[in-house]
């Protein structure tokens, strides 16, 4: 059982925070290269000095720790030449250079590096930051810093907040946050010494500035730490997949790169993992996950929500699928699907369907408001989606279906909600459902208040049934706020992930994020009781190779666009099956019929105009 000290109010002790807090400023353009001449302050060569000998010992005391943060040039080559192509340097070492990326291979160092800023997000805030812990702190004491805001009487403080990140060459944390009227307090406390950029940002719906001086050269002293060290302390811990998860506060995860992780259970492909101080991760390759499609003892998996949550669909078909198997990936009938999907291989199967509760009504509401995109309703006061959703579980966990799922994932919207949904799985199912309560990059969650709120609605779906389970996906997303599908802005895009060809096509979906989310589901399906008892239940088995002509069948029921939201009680899947991968999509699949929005609301005015996956839509809000 995990534990709830944290739950009773326990000084914050990991290095990873997520909290942010409203603002509210003006932004002046000036260029980045103003960032090191405002105030006082050390010169990098002072800090380097000071930090030889402390940082990442397991490397030559002569090695420059490599503060690096911005994208290299693609030199007019264009992505998939770029990945495809290995460039070695002076020591046979793989560089890779893409869009996204920007690193340089080094042992144990992280395999993908994100770029944290742009020319885009360089711009300065008007709003200034002060304190000691901008430049100087130390190993295992907190360390303070303020940002002095500068207001406007017209700002609308509910779409800037701000945030304070730290990048090591093997660490990523962040600050956490206390409000104040003029000043935005900030404090962290650092695990492990060297040298780190802090990025100290204001970040809004569609823009992103600097904070004047940022990126900090941050000095984290201490005593030199032993990586091995640190390596087989990851590895004593207990797998975070085998033991209860019920606390909603995973404040104590930061992300370490290959350098420090566990030798055991290993790294994501990008060469990072978020570590916890209470257990490690379990990661599974799809060498693994082969062994498992083999086996006589049949899985499933079922991942309910939006586009977001879709990301850890896609990560987890990403992780089974071979790179010939997945060329298509991008443009498969899967890619972008609004409605219902399966894919199997083997005896392992991944579901998906479209679950946006979030805007459906529930039984226990009063509220009569309804918002419309163009002519039809978007969301409202109709509980049909509800019913419907409750439908399509019923249909799931009929004696009918093929093969009940071992695990779910789900967004509702609140508790009531949410017993109604689990009314609907039967008692004696044994699986775990997890209520994805904060898994988000944009609205308000970006605030104090609001991310407590979220961490609250987490206790109260925990009490609604013994199969739930939380998951912090917050924290798990703070120290890969700049990985998000417009990376480097951090609120600007809703996706975790994207489409890529990295590492010579072993990655199609990129997103550190919803990996380490499929990483999360895949340890609870396969090895409950931890990847280290899994493997000894093979007798030995081992997977070095998949087999060629594996047979892998696609079924999909998917709209060709977003509205109106719907959910099928029963989804007809179109089905194919192949040896050579995925298909791309060359079908256009007919707009399914749902609710208009109603006459009068349609005669009043837009109230604005935004740009959804499916394009531009007007919107109305109303009253019934």
């Amino acid at each position: 059982m995990e534990s709830n000290s944290l739950l009773l109010g326990r000084p914050i002790r990991g290095a990873l925070f997520a909290l942010l807090v409203y603002c509210a400023m003006l932004s002046v353009n000036v260029n980045v290269t103003t960032l090191h001449t405002s105030g006082p302050r050390p010169t990098n060569t002072q800090l380097l000095h000071e930090a030889r000998g402390t940082i990442f010992p397991d490397r030559p005391s002569n090695t420059k720790p490599d503060i690096s943060s911005t994208q290299q040039p693609l030199n007019g080559r264009n992505e998939l030449e770029v990945n495809a192509i290995p460039h070695p340097d002076d020591q046979n070492i793989a560089q890779y250079h893409s869009e996204f990326y920007n690193i340089t291979m080094t042992p144990g160092g992280p395999v993908l590096r994100v770029r944290h800023m742009v020319d885009a997000t360089s711009s300065l805030s008007s709003s200034r930051a002060e304190g000691r812990g901008l430049h100087v702190a130390m190993v295992g004491v907190p360390a303070d810093l303020q940002i002095v805001v500068n207001a406007t009487g017209n700002t609308d403080l509910k779409d800037c907040a701000y945030s304070v990140l730290a990048i090591g060459q093997h660490i990523m944390f962040s600050g956490n946050i206390h409000e104040s009227n003029e000043k935005v307090n900030f404090t962290f406390i650092p695990k492990y010494p060297g040298m780190y950029d802090l990025y100290v940002e204001e970040i809004n719906m569609m823009s992103q500035f600097q904070i004047p001086g940022s990126p900090f050269q941050l000095l984290v002293k201490g005593s030199p730490t032993s990586a091995a060290k640190v390596r087989d302390g990851a590895d004593q811990l207990p797998s975070c997949q085998s033991i209860d998860l019920v606390n909603p506060r995973w404040e104590d995860g930061y992300w370490v790169s290959r350098q420090y992780a566990g030798n055991e259970r290993g790294t994501l492909r990008s060469g990072w993992v978020y570590q916890r101080e209470t257990c490690s991760f379990d990661i599974f390759t799809k060498e693994d996950l082969a062994l498992v499609a083999e086996s006589q003892d049949p899985k499933r998996i079922l991942v309910l929500g939006t586009s977001v949550d879709r990301g850890i669909f896609l990560s987890i078909v990403d992780l089974i699928f071979t790179s010939e198997e997945k060329i298509h990936l991008n443009v498969s009938d899967v890619a972008k699907c609004w409605g219902y999907m399966d894919v199997h291989v083997g005896n392992f199967t991944v579901s998906y369907q479209d679950f946006r509760l979030v805007r459906a009504g529930s039984s226990t509401e009063k509220d009569d408001s309804i918002e419309c995109h163009d002519d039809k309703l978007a969301e409202g006061a109709s509980e049909v989606p509800l019913l419907n959703a409750i439908g399509f579980l019923t249909n799931m966990f009929s004696e009918e279906a093929r093969l009940w799922p071992d695990f779910i994932t789900l967004v509702p919207k609140n508790r009531a909600q949410f017993q109604m949904i689990m009314n609907a799985i039967p008692k004696s199912w044994n699986g775990t459902v997890v209520p994805l309560y904060n898994f988000l990059t944009k609205n308000n969650i970006y605030t104090y208040r609001n991310v407590e709120m979220q961490y609250k609605k987490a206790l109260s779906f925990l009490s609604v049934d013994p199969r739930v389970q939380l998951v912090d996906g917050f924290s798990i997303a703070a120290g890969m706020r700049h990985a998000t599908e417009s990376s480097p802005f951090v609120r600007k895009s809703s996706h975790f992930h994207r489409f890529c060809n990295e590492l010579n096509g072993e990655m199609r979906v990129c997103g550190d994020t919803t990996e380490m989310m499929a990483q999360l589901i895949l340890g609870k399906v396969i090895a409950p009781q931890g990847k280290h008892l899994w493997e000894k239940s093979l007798h030995g088995r081992t997977r070095n190779k998949i087999r060629p002509g594996r047979i892998v069948k696609v079924c999909h029921d998917c709209p060709k666009s977003l509205l109106p939201f719907h959910i099928k009680v029963r989804p007809q899947p179109t089905c194919y099956e192949t040896i050579h991968g995925m298909k791309p999509c060359y079908e256009v699949n007919p707009v399914w019929d749902g609710s208009v929005c109603p006459e009068e609301c349609l005669k009043s005015a837009p109230v604005e105009e935004i740009p959804t996956q499916s394009g531009s839509v007007k919107v109305r809000r109303c009253k019934l």
